[in-house]
Order: C-alpha cells, then structure tokens, then sequence
C-alpha cells in the first residue's frame, strides 16, 4: 500500500451531483479565480486516479506473467498529461461506455481550461453577468471530473485494487495517514497525540 498515491477532494466520493451550496455563490473576481483554481484540482485529482488504474493494472498483470518490475509503475503515469493517460487506460476503460465519454469530456474541458479559458473568456470578466456565467461554468466543470473521477474509480479502479488486495478502508487509512503527516509537519503547535491515533 506504500505505492499507492492517494488524493481526495471534498466533500466526499460519490456524492452526485455535487450541490450548487458546495461553493461560494459569489461571483466577484476572486471568487472566479477560486473556482478556476478548484476546477483544475479536481482535474488533477483524476489524472491520479488515471495514474493510480494504470500502475495498480500494470502491477497486476506482471504478477500474474510472473514478471519482475524493474521500473516503477507510477513514474510514467507522473510524466504523462490527461491525454496520454486515457490513451494508456482504454484497455481498462473500454467496456465502460459511460466512462469513456466522460473521460472524453473530461480531457476537453482540462484542455480548454489549461490553454484557452482566460485567452478566449477575459472580456467576460469585466462585467458581473460575464463572471457569473463563468462561475457557473466552472462549477460544471468541477462536478464533471468529480464525476468522472468516481465512476472511474467505481467501475474500473475499486475493482482492480480489489483484485490486488487494496481495500477502501485501506485507502482511507493512507489519506489518514497522510493528513496526520501533513498536521504534523505544517501545524505542529495544533497537533496532538491524540489527532494521531488512527
């Protein structure tokens, strides 16, 4: 379980849809750039899960071949962007028709907000009609990869971790885990014993 990266996002896994009151309504500039910078995590959140399917797969399948790893099989998922990934992972994802499309989807809009959403949208920003739209877009597009993150992760990453021994409470320890880390070594003086049982 050491191997496995494990990165989460609020509120919590298959909520869907996730409710418009999970965000701020404001629709001010800092705001937009709020949900913009959300937006991308979330788009982060499933490149790892992406990562997560095609190293635990990947490590199943030499398993069974009797094969040795000599590389580890996160290491290339890390150097790849969303399009190489889901080019990767279409041997897992293909007998789900509804993943697929929303991976699809998903890289699209990763895309358009990496490359052209503030070249082609600027002008919307001058203006609070222009923002609002754009707060609401945003906010789709969150509810997007979370979503296709979770079906993802149901219908093709559970599975597999399964088969691998992985269970979900085993994940949850290693977020767990990790966030005791991160108290630990970013809010010493608030960390207690007690935060760290569990």
């Amino acid at each position: 379980m050491d191997e496995l990266y494990v990165v989460r996002h609020e509120p919590t896994w298959r909520e869907e849809p996730e409710p418009d009151d999970e965000y701020d309504n404001g629709t001010d500039h800092k705001t937009l750039y709020a949900l913009f910078g959300l937006a991308i995590y979330k788009a982060n959140v499933l490149e790892h899960t992406l990562v997560n399917t095609l190293a635990i797969a990947r490590i199943i399948t030499a398993e069974e071949q009797g094969e040795r790893l000599i590389r580890d099989p996160w290491a290339q998922g890390f150097k790849d962007m969303m399009g190489k990934l889901i080019k990767r992972a279409e041997p897992q994802v293909s007998a789900y028709p509804e993943v697929v499309d929303d991976l699809t989807n998903s890289l699209k809009r990763r895309n358009f907000l990496v490359h052209h959403f503030w070249r082609e949208r600027i002008q919307e920003t001058i203006a609070e009609a222009g923002r609002a739209k754009m707060c609401a877009d945003l906010k789709a597009d969150c509810r997007l990869f979370t979503q296709t993150d979770e079906r993802l992760s149901e219908r093709v990453f559970d599975p597999l971790a399964r088969k691998r021994g992985i269970t979900a409470e085993m994940i949850e320890a290693a977020y767990a885990k990790e966030r005791r880390e991160a108290m630990k070594r970013y809010e010493p003086d608030s960390f207690t014993a007690e935060d760290d049982s569990g």
